[in-house]
């Protein structure tokens, strides 16, 4: 109570101290059935909560009779079979890993402990640790008591308190030969010790040192456990030869032997532009000999005096020369008609013209500056020759590098035997009909291309259609998997879809062989319900089509594959540009369109979204096919990781677009999600703090979910949920959040390749992440750290602490205390 409202008992009258006992009677009045004010709110307290968790149990009671009906159901399949795959294991990993945390959730030790017992044994059978017969006899025993348990918890509500339903479990394990590392031996006081730690092991906060800078070139990727518990491991092994055809050959042979004969004709005509110019630079010598004589004899003499004395020896050789080149040749200063001699004078036969040494200088001078000029065209003549040549012989030597790269193209039907042979060898297929549609497949690729492609492709599809548990809802009679294949210009565009759901964490299979092929991956949601990967890679190993440009002093490459189209600035309607000079520089700038942004040139680029996006350079310079390699890794930065040579011996970087625009926004944005740069912060953080803050729960389990809406409610948020990975970027896409709640284990995408896929999106730079998963181990930590996670929190997750970490990086605290210093002030 404040100061002015402070008193002494004391002091009160007899009237004081009968109004406050009147307000006393009237907090403590009953209501209308007889109870306390405070007793009613109570019960209808106690009503409520037992009303929810009536509900939460229902939820929980359907979801597990499901995922204990999905593995008895493969476990009476593969006993039924004489010979199974390990890969069909998977689906005891996933829906024992998918029962063991919503079971612990709920409390209930004997369900959580043995469908963990089921991933483990999964697990380990997958790993080649177990064989497949010894663990399904396992398995069966393990789903023989989550059955049991499953009868007694819908007849009475609640768990059967027989630890010795655990024991004896670990009594068939032992007489199998099979240890379950990392479970504590089952007593009554160690299950519920477990339980504890897993709880107790709540917030891990991820605080991010900087932007994702080359995480997977220069860190080791952790892969999830279970079916990603190793590094991708292909199928098959298939050995790289070139299949060439006999025609293909011949026409290499032909375009060979007419290059050789070219051969002669092109060091021909170098030899032509080398005797030409060896004759010029002589009667340039000689000019220049003439040019220092004549300048002596300018200096020595005036002009004007007649030269009556003898020649000096050098015009004496120089006359000389002249006369043994030319012997025939006399010149003679022309004259007037002859006039009769006189009397005095007398003929003479020797008496002829007399020329000065300047005349003969300039004689000599005048005949070099023809010669150069003769010469001159001489070697104009043969470099035209030899430039026709050289035309000529680079057109056809581009024509056997063509017949080289086609001799290695090979139909995309090579891949497709190799496809339905894992197809028919799945689960899906021993389950349910499957249709598999080809299109396209005569288009040709070449062969190091496929052959680096087909075993994580073929990876690829084993993991997606292992497991059948991630079909949920109703089943229809026939599934469809296709392979459809376009081609445009030098690529290649596979389309790999299902009309179904698959198992998530595929994505990561294929991103890093195509980044080696420079190639790109992106996901869609299908007309059929299902999921498509779209593959769009290189049909050859040759040049690479890129854009040059130009950014200050500097000239970089781009790949035209990424960029949509070139324009002006004021010609187009973007939703986000940048300045290619802001990307590339280490500030964190804010780029700004300006007068002089206007009349420049934008790429369009590529992008994920449906919005459009440029980027604005200085010039641009031209389009060259050039050769492309990637740079050693200590020279690779974010968004720069290839380079190519020019014919000039220069050496031009190639740029990433997309990575580039990755890493600037994770440079700018900080992690309270405002711009550094942005003129208007404190009006955009008043506008957050004002409204609802946003949270998207991405997880599979229908009961994990309501627990976590129920634990949401506390607080003032506006809540969305989704049910995979695939809802889980569209949700992000349409209802963007301020936190998002992931989940690892999830179909068509796992956590990991959603938090992979919003490093696509610049617009969902500010969103904040926080695991929420089962996993404990640190490679998960140090996996969701490297992409981008800010918090790590495992489940069964205390309510209070899952509230105060979303509030932590909501920073509604600091928020509050803003409002509060602005109420005062």
């Amino acid at each position: 109570m404040s100061e002015e409202f402070s008193f002494e008992e004391n002091e009160l009258t007899t009237e004081d101290l009968a109004v406050l006992k009147a307000f006393d009677a009237i907090e403590s009045w009953p209501t209308k059935d007889g109870k306390d004010g405070d007793s009613a709110d109570d019960e209808h307290q106690k009503e409520s909560a037992a009303e929810d968790e009536a509900e939460m149990l229902v939820i929980f009671l359907e979801e597990a009779t499901e995922d204990i009906a999905r593995m008895s159901q493969a476990a009476r399949q593969l006993t039924q079979e004489k010979q199974f795959a390990a890969t069909r294991f998977r689906v005891f990993q996933r829906a024992g890993h998918k029962l063991r945390g919503t079971a612990a959730a709920v409390g209930y030790l004997i369900m959580s402990t043995a469908a963990e017992h089921i991933e483990i044994i999964a697990e380990q059978v997958l790993n080649e640790k177990i064989k497949p017969d010894t663990g399904l006899e396992a398995i069966t025993q393990a789903i023989s008591v989550l059955e049991g348990c499953q009868s007694y918890l819908a007849e009475e509500g609640q768990e059967p308190d027989k630890p010795e339903l655990i024991t004896a479990l670990e009594a068939t394990y032992q007489r199998l030969g099979i240890v379950l590392t990392g479970v504590p031996p089952n007593n009554t006081a160690a299950l519920p010790a477990q339980q504890e730690d897993i709880s107790n092991k709540v917030t891990i906060p991820l605080e991010l040192t900087g932007a994702f800078q080359s995480i997977i070139d220069q860190a080791p990727i952790a892969q999830p456990a279970g079916q990603f518990e190793a590094a991708y491991q292909p199928v098959e092994s298939y050995p790289l030869f070139v299949h060439i055809e006999n025609r293909r050959f011949e026409k290499l042979l032909h375009h060979t032997g007419q290059l050789i004969e070219m051969h002669a004709e092109l060091e021909s005509a170098q030899r032509d532009v080398k005797a030409a110019l060896q004759a010029q630079q002589a009667a340039q010598n000689r000019l220049i000999q003439l040019e220092q004589s004549f300048t002596n004899v300018i200096r020595q003499k005036p002009t004007t005096q007649v030269q009556d004395e003898t020649s000096s020896s050098l015009i004496a050789r120089i006359l000389s020369d002249t006369y043994q080149e030319r012997p025939h040749s006399r010149r003679y200063r022309s004259r007037p008609p002859a006039q009769p001699l006189s009397a005095e004078e007398s003929w003479d036969e020797l008496d002829l013209e007399h020329y000065s040494e300047q005349d003969l200088l300039l004689q000599e001078l005048r005949e070099a500056i023809n010669q150069v000029t003769v010469c001159s065209a001489r070697v104009n003549t043969a470099s035209t020759a030899l430039q026709i040549v050289q035309q000529e012989y680079m057109a056809r030597a581009t024509v056997v590098r063509d017949d080289t790269q086609v001799m290695r193209l090979t139909p995309l039907s090579t891949l497709v035997p190799r496809l339905r042979t894992v197809i028919a060898a799945s689960a899906l297929a021993q389950q349910y009909k499957v249709e598999f549609d080809v299109s396209g497949d005569a288009l040709e690729i070449d062969q190091e291309i496929l052959e680096t492609l087909s075993p994580p492709l073929l990876h690829m599809l084993q993991t997606c259609i292992s497991d059948t548990s991630v079909i949920q809802g109703e089943q229809t009679e026939t599934y469809h998997i296709w392979l459809h294949a376009h081609a445009r210009g030098n690529d290649i565009t596979l389309e790999i879809g299902f009309s179904m759901p698959v198992l998530g964490g595929t994505l990561e299979i294929l991103r890093r062989p195509l980044q080696r092929l420079n190639g790109t991956i992106n996901l869609q949601r299908n007309s059929s319900g299902g999921v498509s990967f779209h593959l769009a890679l290189p049909r050859s190993r040759g040049t690479v089509r890129c854009l040059l440009v130009g950014c200050g002093e500097q000239q970089f490459i781009v790949p035209m594959t990424q960029v949509q189209r070139v324009s002006l600035h004021k010609q187009e309607q973007l939703d986000q540009s940048y300045r290619l000079k802001d990307l590339l520089t280490l500030s964190g700038e804010e780029a700004s369109a300006s007068p002089e942004n206007e009349a420049r040139p934008i790429l369009i680029i590529q992008s994920a979204s449906n919005k459009v996006v440029g980027i604005v350079v200085d010039e641009i310079l031209s389009e060259q096919d050039l050769t492309v390699k990637p740079l050693p890794s200590y020279l690779r930065r974010p968004g720069i990781a290839e380079s190519a040579i020019t014919g000039q011996g220069n050496t031009l970087l190639m740029l990433d677009p997309g990575e580039l625009i990755r890493n600037y926004l994770q440079r700018v944005t900080p992690r309270n999600g405002q711009r550094s740069g942005s003129t208007n912060g404190g009006d955009d953080q008043q506008k957050k703090n004002n409204r609802t803050p946003k949270v998207l729960v991405a997880d599979d389990s229908a009961y994990l979910r309501q627990a976590v809406l129920h634990t949401l409610k506390q607080g003032k948020y506006e809540i969305f949920e989704a049910r995979d990975g695939m809802e889980t970027i569209e949700q992000l896409l349409e209802n963007t959040p301020d936190i998002v709640l992931l989940d690892i284990e999830m179909p068509n995408l796992n956590g990991y390749d959603v938090l992979n896929i919003m490093r696509e999106y610049p617009e969902l730079a500010h969103v904040k992440t926080i695991m929420l998963t089962s996993r404990t181990s640190d490679k998960h930590i140090q996996r969701a750290q490297e992409l981008g996670a800010l918090a790590y929190l495992v489940k069964p997750c205390p309510q209070t602490t899952l509230l105060n970490t979303i509030k932590s990086l909501l920073g509604e605290n600091t928020g509050k205390q803003a409002r509060a210093r602005s109420q005062k002030s």
